[in-house]
């Protein structure tokens, strides 16, 4: 679901893999293997994606807004 929520945000920021991987201080093939489900990203990285896609944490990790 975590890939999912970040190919989302990334698509709709207009980005490609690298242009977030470099946002991210983190490879291509990083992007490319939280996308495919193959890789967890680590807590600061999802702490640092969503503060670059303006949403929170658990918008990334469960799909849903917190209240």
């Amino acid at each position: 679901m975590i890939g999912e929520a970040f190919k989302a945000k990334r698509n709709a920021l207009g980005l490609t893999q690298a242009e977030l991987a470099e946002k991210l201080c983190v490879g291509q093939s990083m992007i490319g293997q939280i996308e495919a489900g193959l890789k967890m990203p680590s807590v600061p990285l999802v702490k640092l994606a969503a503060e670059l896609f303006s949403c929170t944490t658990d918008e990334l990790i469960c799909g849903t807004k917190s209240a």
